[in-house]
């Protein structure tokens, strides 16, 4: 009977444990939460731009990788058609006007903000460049503001999706 009675007392110190673990756990959990919601409450405060501007972007940005994605399958696959019908007929390609390396690097950068150009993507800086030559690397003016992260954090960095 004492032992049965040591195996009780133990079982219901494990409960006792488990239950404060558990309580613990969901403390955490809303902890975390609370403290995400007010970060991101304060970077939506602390932006640069409006809600309303903010949609517009987001708006433009599903836009521009839509037509960048139709654009650029239609332009490899006419390059493709192209020099698969020269290879088969032993002839020299006509001229197709594709970007250089150093065009795609410019696109490909880090997007960041300068509240005197007003650009919704690095896309849209790079074709409004003054000068062809032009460089659109940061300025001393730029900053990444986090609220803007989604511009970056696009669907046409993924490979599969191309």
């Amino acid at each position: 009977m004492e032992k049965f009675r040591a195996v009780l007392d133990l079982h219901l110190k494990h409960r006792n444990t488990l239950g404060y673990v558990l309580v613990l756990g969901w403390v955490l959990i809303a902890v975390v939460i609370i403290v995400l919601l007010i970060f991101t409450s304060i970077t939506r405060c602390l932006s640069p731009v409006s809600f309303l501007q903010l949609k517009f972007w987001k708006i433009y940005l599903e836009q521009e990788q839509q037509i960048l994605k139709s654009q650029a399958t239609e332009h490899a696959t006419k390059l493709a058609k192209e020099n698969i019908k020269c290879f088969f007929e032993c002839s020299h390609p006509k001229e197709y006007n594709t970007p250089s390396i150093k065009d795609w690097q410019q696109i490909s950068s880090l997007y960041t903000f300068n509240p005197k150009e007003q650009y919704y993507s690095i896309l849209h800086k790079y074709v409004n460049r003054k000068e062809k030559n032009q460089s659109i690397r940061s300025s001393k003016e730029d900053v990444v503001v986090p609220v803007l992260g989604f511009v970056d954090s696009s669907d046409m960095n993924s490979t599969p999706d191309l």
